[in-house]
């Protein structure tokens, strides 16, 4: 940045501050005794850039205006590092309004600026320019008494070096490292808290396979009832049905073998007269029969006994098939009568549940047995009484398998063993309701336990990932920090090698060689004493020599890294305690020193007659404008 004209009213010491067609190139003094306004010029400068002062704080900022007035304003023409015309206005008053306005001069009269407001100036500035308000005080404007070592860890410094980025990311590193420390520590509360509610909720892994195989088991002894109700209702029926098929089909075989015999009797007695009327017709018996059968039967001869015989014999035939039917029907009524049989005797006995323990337990063998369950007398109690007959039910099956059973006794018999049956369905039935009411509640437990545990995974799945984010951080800060110390070393070693250009030029070659430490404190290599000496060792005039050439070293490094163009240096007296020889020397070394510093202000009470300055610019104190 090249500065070309400077317009300033009521700024500090002077109502009108005029410096037009400044010289790009050389060097530029001002000089005048205490008092007479020449580091107003520097302050005017500073002003117009950055909207302060380097002398006053933000708070005091309207001391920049000059005694008795309201208001100043200031005008600033100059080059950017794109080597284009800039134009930059700034206003301020008593009661702290303050604006400003950047724009070009390179473009069309009328065209709108490029920045208009404190802010967005500032931004824009800094495109154009390339560095702060910081970075200039401790670079490019070296007041008297800031020519001094600069600090180590100054932002500026930093800048210079080119780690501020690195440092930026460092911290930030820092933060996301203590962001997931915190979130691990959060989650670690927020598991532990789970922990304890699961813990609460104390989940029996085998509970509800218990309580499902109990009702299970219930289901398919209800079904085994149920299936046992019918089978008992369908043989009762099917025994009722066939007891009169069977008494039927008994008296029917009775009546058949009664006809078969006297069928047997006539057919002998028939065949044994024809046998005698044919082999002892003169028996006296023979005689007789046959004289009444020709008395009674018409056309009577001895041949109609033989049909007869044969009439007789298949009768009896007949009845003995007919009795064999009945045999046969009757046996197949028996089928029924063992059917009911093995159904009462394949009857297991019913299962009892008590309403307080709701678990399982056989009825005893008993003809009534009464269950009475409670701790204590003082406790209410749940009766459950279940009446089982095994001796009655064994009867009934043995009365039932000889058709000794009729069906009033069966029908009742039945009808009990069924009333048992249906009863131990109920208490089935009635034990499943709260078992499924049990598995329900156990499920809503498994289900919110399930929930609480998969939100604890989660968040240890979380925790997990943010330990590896740390661990990831942790390295990616050990790179940073390797990054730093490299870059630091490195802006170490140039700062070096330019202090080492340009101290000998300033001391006269007495002083050639700096040792710079890592804080940036600095010895001098004497070549008359062949050895590093320490800045208190030397006197001060030396010491502002070799100080001047470090701040100048970290000038043209910031140049460097940041501007890249050139740029103009302001120095408010840096030779006070120079002799005119060493400002001789001085001012003869600058403006060989750097390419790019090409336009250098010097402030001054005086300086000797021989220096030559390209703009000599004199200022007193009893003058209010230049």
């Amino acid at each position: 940045m090249i500065i070309h004209r400077i317009l300033a009213k009521n700024v500090l010491k002077y109502s009108s501050l005029k410096l037009e067609n400044l010289p790009e190139n050389g060097l530029i003094g001002i000089t005048g005794p205490n008092e007479s306004g020449k580091s107003t010029i520097g302050e005017t400068v500073c002003f117009a850039l950055f909207g302060r002062s380097f002398s006053l704080d933000d708070d005091d900022l309207e001391k920049i205006i000059l005694w008795g007035e309201t208001h100043c304003s200031v005008e600033l023409d100059f080059t950017a590092s794109d080597h284009k015309r800039y134009h930059l206005e700034r206003f301020l008053d008593d009661a702290g309004n303050h604006s400003a306005m950047l724009s070009t001069l390179e473009g069309i009269t009328g065209d709108e600026p490029l920045a208009r407001g404190v802010e967005a100036v500032a931004d824009k500035l800094y495109d154009l320019i390339g560095y702060e308000f910081d970075e200039f005080i401790e670079s490019f404007y070296l007041a008297q008494r800031e020519i001094t070592t600069p600090h180590p860890h100054s932002y500026v410094l930093k800048t210079m070096a080119g780690v501020v980025t690195l440092e930026y990311c460092a911290a930030a590193n820092q933060e996301d490292i203590a962001e997931a420390e915190g979130v691990i520590e959060e989650t670690d509360r927020e598991i532990s808290d789970l922990n304890e509610q699961i813990d609460e909720i104390g989940i029996d892994p085998g509970c509800l396979h218990l309580l499902e195989d109990e009702r299970a088991q219930l289901n398919r002894q209800t079904g085994d009832h149920n299936h046992q109700v019918e089978a008992l209702d369908d043989a009762s029926n099917a025994y009722q049905d066939a007891l009169p098929v069977r008494k039927a089909a008994l008296g029917g075989r009775r009546r058949a073998a009664f006809l078969r015999f006297i069928m047997l009797l006539l057919t002998l007695a028939t065949a044994g007269l024809w046998g005698l009327l044919l082999r002892m017709p003169e028996h006296e018996f023979a005689i007789n029969a046959s004289d009444w059968l020709a008395g009674n039967v018409p056309q009577w001869r001895v041949e109609m006994l033989l049909i007869t015989v044969g009439v007789l014999a298949a009768l009896f035939i007949f009845f003995w098939i007919r009795r064999s039917v009945f045999n046969r029907r009757a046996a197949n009524v028996e089928t029924v009568a063992q059917t009911l049989a093995a159904e009462l005797d394949g009857l297991e006995n019913p299962v009892e549940f008590t309403k307080e323990s709701d678990s399982p337990k056989a009825a005893d063998e008993t003809e009534a047995e009464t269950e009475t369950t409670g701790d204590t007398d003082d406790e209410p109690q749940s009766i459950v009484t279940v009446i089982v007959d095994k001796a009655a039910r064994e009867r009934l099956a043995q009365r039932v398998t000889g058709f000794m059973a009729d069906a009033p006794e069966v029908r009742d018999g039945v009808g009990n063993e069924q009333n048992l049956l249906r009863y131990a369905i109920d208490k089935a039935q009635e034990r499943v309701g709260e078992l499924d009411e049990a598995i329900r509640q156990e499920q809503a437990r498994i289900d919110n336990a399930d929930g609480l545990i998969t939100i604890r995974d989660s968040l240890k799945d979380k925790a997990a990932e943010q330990a590896q984010q740390i661990a990831t951080c942790e390295l990616a800060g050990e790179l940073i920090q390797g990054a730093i110390r490299e870059v630091s070393n490195k802006f170490n070693v140039k700062l070096k090698s330019l202090v080492s250009k340009m101290l000998p030029l300033f001391t006269e070659h007495r002083y050639e060689h700096l040792q710079i430490a890592d804080d940036l404190s600095v010895r001098a290599f004497s070549s008359e004493k062949r050895d590093f000496m320490d800045l208190d060792e030397i006197s001060s005039g030396t010491q502002r020599q070799i100080m001047l050439a470090v701040r100048l070293a970290l000038s043209q490094e910031l140049i460097k890294r940041t501007v890249d163009a050139e740029q103009f240096l302001f120095l408010d007296e840096p030779f006070a305690f120079f002799d005119q020889r060493r400002t001789r020397s001085s001012l003869t070394v600058l403006p060989t020193l750097s390419e790019e510093l090409t336009q250098i202000w010097i402030i001054g009470q005086e300086f000797p007659d021989d220096v030559h300055f390209d703009l000599h610019i004199e200022c007193d104190r009893d003058i209010n404008s230049i």
